[in-house]
């Protein structure tokens, strides 16, 4: 009995000491987990042009005084008085609705009221086309420039603000006395077209966004050469010219 145990005690201690000898389990490495790659965040809205305007348009240059050159600029006195009545005609007939149904009524109105300058004005600007147009039809020149003007001042964009304007306009030069029309009329004219050249202004600004956003962040599309402009065929390299020997 002594004997097996003294024989289990050695057991014991003989793997204890194999035990002590082993080496050290080396530590479990755990590989961290793969970064989180977020994607790219989406590029900016690709800008639009101001008040529903088409994407592309021409729009008058900006004089040397900084000013924009709009059919409206550098006018006689009587030509500026003219274009007032233009831009409120223009109302008159592009202007509908509840509220700016007023400006027809009040239009027919203003031509009763200040009918002697405006005819005084028209005959004058008759005489500066004449000049102007010696030898051709000035008279059918400025048909056409009447024409242009029509146009210019139904610009769809500015519809709303335009309206509301030519509607408070029509309704100031109702009231204004027949001595102090002119500076009225040439002072309205300046107000009425600011809202034009506001616009052309901003459109000008969304040219510039619109360079910069197909600059940064437009789609680029990759360039394929044609392969007879990348390499010559074989068939187009002249065989080399073999000369006899001379004696």
């Amino acid at each position: 009995m002594r004997r097996g145990y003294k024989s289990l005690t050695a057991i014991i201690f003989s793997v204890a000491a194999v035990s002590a000898c082993a080496p050290a389990p080396k530590p479990v490495v755990i590989a961290p987990p793969p970064p989180i790659i977020l994607p790219p965040p989406p590029p900016p809205v690709m800008p639009l042009p101001p008040g529903g305007a088409a994407a592309s348009m021409r729009i008058p240059p900006i004089g040397l005084d900084g000013v924009r050159v709009t059919p409206n600029r550098g006018l006689s006195r009587d030509n500026a008085i003219w274009h007032f009545r233009a831009a409120l005609n223009v109302a008159a007939l592009n202007c509908q609705g509840p509220v700016w149904g007023q400006i027809a009524p009040a239009y027919n109105k203003f031509i009763v009221t200040h009918k002697v300058q405006l005819s005084k004005s028209s005959k004058a600007v008759d005489r500066e086309y004449v000049a102007k147009y010696p030898g051709q039809n000035g008279l059918r020149v400025r048909d056409t420039a009447s024409t242009d003007l029509y146009n210019y001042f139904a610009l769809p964009p500015v519809r709303s603000e335009y309206c509301d304007a030519a509607l408070r306009k029509v309704t100031e030069a109702n009231t204004v006395p027949i001595a102090a029309f002119p500076e009225y009329a040439i002072g309205g004219l300046n107000d009425i077209d600011g809202i034009f050249v506001r616009f052309f202004d901003a459109y000008a600004q969304y040219e510039r966004d619109l360079a910069d956003w197909n600059m940064k962040h437009a789609p680029r599309t990759g360039y394929t050469p044609l392969t007879g402009q990348t390499a010559t065929s074989q068939s187009s390299v002249p065989a080399p010219v073999q000369t006899l020997p001379t004696k």
